[in-house]
């Protein structure tokens, strides 16, 4: 097994060498929808308030261990919105804090998509209204800067008669408006429910990482699944043994998370989950998994990969062999504190 480990180029989520410690979250609570984003040394997180004020809490830290709220989104809601605030999206363009968000239109009760600015990460935001409005719900937000091109994506049709939609468009450079048309990313086709997508980008793909099932409730079955295409316009491969990170005997209903890149090149993903023992009452918490990329040793191990499970730890192997994204199954677990 220590051969094989060593010719191979893998991308794994791992929890933590000491895998007999409780895991807990790291903002306890309730933080659905986590969106972090990393600015020098400080690490600064938001997510969904729903019906509770001040509208989406910010949280901020400089171990991603311990976090302190440290501002709000909006004192007072924007003038277009009613309710049901949801899944902020942190980003940081042109020396500018923005935050893309999710809030019901007050006119029509639809979900929209709005954008707020700042210089600060946690305070004195100015709301530039709606920038996303697709059929009955457009929620979700994802910015991803691509060589200098700006793109944002989207759940869309969430409430329509028809399969969800994971939507995409090219963003502006000032982040305020889309530009040309939207394509999609990924269709729903077994309506399964999918949302809450985030991409990565690594040598000659994109990764989409999208969080499917319920997400709520005493019923939920959400989970985390990756997709992959060559191109960020797609086709995008869904990954034969999705998912990659699911509930244990603990925590259920992982997912919705946004990664962000540590000082020491280490990517961290913040997402959400249930407590088992607790439920709704303590809400959705803030929960961090470790994704880490192992460098090709071996010039053979170039195309597909396949999945081994060695110590809890998730390998992603290369193998010039096979031509599709396949594996063997396996389950994702947060990181231990």
């Amino acid at each position: 097994m220590k051969k094989l480990i060593n010719w191979v180029c893998c991308l794994y989520l791992l929890t933590s060498n000491v895998y007999a410690q409780k895991i807990t979250p790291v903002i306890p609570g309730d933080f659905p929808d986590p969106s972090i984003i990393r600015q020098d040394k400080k690490y600064f997180a938001i997510g969904t308030s729903s019906e509770w004020a001040p509208h989406f809490p910010i949280f901020s830290s400089t171990d991603l261990r311990n976090w302190k709220q440290s501002g709000y989104l909006f004192n007072k809601a924007p003038e277009w919105t009613s309710s049901s605030f949801w899944a902020p999206e942190y980003f940081y363009h042109n020396n500018t804090y923005f935050i893309y968000y999710t809030a019901r239109r007050k006119s029509d009760n639809i979900s929209c998509i709005g954008v707020a600015t700042s210089k600060y990460p946690d305070k004195e935001f100015t709301d530039h209204g709606i920038i996303i409005e697709t059929g009955k719900e457009a929620i979700d937000a994802f910015v991803f800067d691509d060589n200098g091109q700006l793109y944002i994506s989207w759940k869309a049709y969430g409430l329509d008669k028809r399969p969800i939609e994971l939507l995409s468009s090219k963003l502006s450079a000032d982040g305020l408006k889309l530009e040309g048309e939207p394509f999609m990313l990924l269709k729903d086709t077994k309506g399964v429910g999918i949302e809450g997508q985030s991409i990565l980008k690594k040598d000659d793909y994109y990764y989409l990482f999208y969080s499917a099932g319920a997400c709520c409730g005493m019923r939920c079955d959400y989970n985390v699944r990756i997709a992959r295409s060559k191109t960020i316009h797609g086709t995008y491969e869904e990954y034969a043994e999705n998912p990659v990170l699911q509930g244990n005997a603990a925590w259920k209903c992982t997912g919705h998370g946004t990664f962000v890149k540590a000082p020491d090149d280490t990517y961290y993903y913040l997402y959400h989950a249930y407590n088992r023992a607790s439920m709704v009452r303590t809400g959705r918490q803030g929960m961090l998994a470790q994704l880490s990329w192992r460098e090709k040793t071996n010039g053979l191990f170039s195309r597909s990969y396949r999945v081994i499970h060695i110590q809890q730890v998730l390998l992603i192997i290369f193998l010039e062999k096979h031509q599709r994204f396949i594996g063997s199954g396996i389950s994702v677990m947060p990181l231990q504190m």
